[in-house]
């Protein structure tokens, strides 16, 4: 319908055209004779033009276009007819209007248009020409005196009317079958295009879909689609990665790059790591191809995933493995330690005794009793990680129980006049735990943060409930961030481990035991460090009603 209606606005501007046109021009042609007929040819362009300006009033009006546009065509047809007797009849040389007409017929009404126009152009036309041949021929027709006479013979006049009423009806039937078929070729490419239209918004719904990271680029290796995923992943948006090299993005040395330029026919998968715009790190697994349209190599495609969840999934797998191996076998080996190690200090605390306020060993006998209370603290603590108690399961408040960790380092000389104490809890988080147990966990990890700043900054404590990883139900999370100076990132990895430690004097056992202990909760420990932004040390515990559920 808007088709329509948009060549019948075509039809309007091409009319006023054409009779601007071939009026003007005959009438300065006919200036300088003055015929009668000359206000019948300004009657004609004013009427065309009124009726067009009413054509555009009614156009976006009009509900019944087709019958609009036989009317439009029809009265321009009668209008013709009405010039060429005006200028001649059968010598008119404005004969060849009828065939704007059914060429426009054809063009917006199809043959059927066309052939209709041609047939009315074709009985007009011979009207006019009849008339003529009668009152020139027989002197009959008095009341058609206004038509100008014609001096041609019969033969001629008769060879004009055919030649002209067979070209109407051949234009008619040509130009119509030529605008059905345009017509069925355009549905056709018309078909066509919404199917590529559909078929490409389906492609790139599909790559907008998926949960992994794609982009192409062209032959230099410069990115020219992003798709959604890669955004969420990168943290950058397409507009900010068009245009760049792709390595760049990834934050990678050029030769990587260079390596997924030359890529072949054979794709290219690696592990690398990255980080996104606000500097967190990724471990991302990419897989480059070559990209090719009609055999021809215009770029490449890859395709990415974030890894960093399975990587550190994989890390705490291999070291519950490690730790439960090293906690089997230490085990023993520290309970046969401290026997000794006991024995050693009764012996030297009675020869201890026997020496005078100012012997010369006295100092060395001190000294290596503080060593060996030392040496038991070290035994004492790892015997509490590799063989902890049972636990004993509470429903408990942990914004209470957390806060009491805060409280007690708050009133800590050490920390109390340099590190601001700061507190985000979510309201009403319960759940099932050993209270004892989890101090311990929240004792560890202040302490760690506090040792962390040795020049002052801001501990925040908060927590919140979030959805549950595994399975049904809600978690809780249990954050300790602190400003200090951060973990290494090579270092990351082993901070858990038993005895591992950068503190002068540490044992290296107190994030090994918060690890051992939210492992019997059935809970997670995550650490989150930026070098020289801090570090967050995530707890998460599943949120638990009943004790009978975790003693199950």
């Amino acid at each position: 319908m808007d088709t329509l209606r948009l060549k019948l606005k075509w039809l309007m501007g091409i009319r006023v055209a054409v009779v601007s046109l071939t009026l003007g021009v005959w009438i300065y042609l006919q200036l300088g004779k003055s015929p009668p007929s000359l206000p019948a040819y300004y009657s004609l362009i004013i009427a065309t033009y009124l009726l067009t300006i009413a054509y555009s009033l009614l156009i976006n009006r009009v509900t019944r276009l087709r019958l609009f546009a036989y009317l439009q065509i029809g009265t321009d047809i009668v209008f013709e007819t009405i010039l060429v007797a005006l200028t001649g009849g059968v010598e008119s040389p404005f004969s060849l209007l009828y065939v704007i007409s059914i060429t426009s017929a054809s063009a917006i009404l199809s043959r059927t248009g066309g052939l209709l126009a041609a047939s009315a152009s074709g009985m007009l036309y011979g009207a006019i020409v009849d008339l003529q041949y009668y009152r020139a021929a027989y002197q009959m027709l008095p009341s058609s005196a206004w038509l100008p006479a014609t001096t041609l013979p019969s033969p001629t006049i008769f060879y004009n009317l055919s030649i002209n009423v067979l070209g109407f009806i051949m234009v008619g039937y040509l130009t119509g079958t030529l605008a059905e078929k345009l017509k069925s070729a355009g549905e056709r490419l018309e078909k066509k295009d919404r199917d590529l239209l559909g078929f490409r918004e389906f492609h790139q719904c599909i790559v907008e879909s998926i949960d992994t990271g794609v982009f192409t680029t062209d032959t230099a290796g410069r990115i020219t689609s992003f798709n959604r995923r890669a955004e969420e992943i990168m943290g950058q948006a397409k507009s900010d990665v068009h245009g760049l090299f792709w390595w760049e993005v990834f934050l990678w040395p050029v030769a990587i790059g260079g390596k997924g330029l030359q890529l072949s026919n054979v794709p290219h998968r690696f592990e690398e790591v990255s980080a996104r715009k606000d500097g967190r790190r990724l471990i991302l697994g990419m897989g480059l191809s070559p990209l090719q349209e009609g055999g021809r190599h215009i770029g490449i495609v890859g395709v990415f995933q974030d890894i960093t969840p399975l990587k550190k999934m994989e890390e705490v797998m291999r070291r519950k493995q490690w730790l439960a191996t090293i906690g089997e076998m230490s085990a023993g080996m520290a309970h046969e330690v401290r026997n000794p190690l006991a024995a050693l200090s009764g012996a030297m605390q009675v020869l201890r005794k026997d020496l005078g306020s100012e012997d010369t060993n006295r100092p060395l006998l001190d000294m290596a009793l503080r060593e060996t209370e030392r040496l038991n603290a070290i035994v004492t603590d790892f015997l509490r990680y590799a063989r902890p108690r049972p636990l004993n399961f509470k429903y408990c408040d942990v914004n209470a129980l957390a806060d009491e960790t805060v409280q007690m380092l708050e009133q800590t000389p050490e920390y109390a006049g340099s590190i601001r104490f700061v507190r985000d809890l979510e309201q009403g988080i319960s759940t099932v735990m050993d209270p004892d147990q989890m101090r311990q966990v929240f004792w560890n990890l202040g302490q760690n943060a506090c040792q962390a700043m040795p020049k002052g900054g801001i501990l925040t404590l908060s927590t919140r409930r979030v959805p549950q990883i595994v399975g049904e139900g809600e978690s809780v999370e249990i954050v300790f961030s602190d400003t200090g100076d951060g973990v290494a990132e090579d270092i990351l990895d082993k901070i858990f481990y038993p005895f591992f430690t950068t503190k002068p004097g540490g044992t290296g056992l107190g994030l090994a035991v918060v690890h051992r202990i939210m492992d019997e909760h059935r809970g997670t420990v995550s650490v989150d460090s930026v070098a020289g932004r801090g570090t967050s040390v995530c707890l998460a515990l599943a949120v638990i009603e009943k004790i009978e559920q975790e003693v199950r």
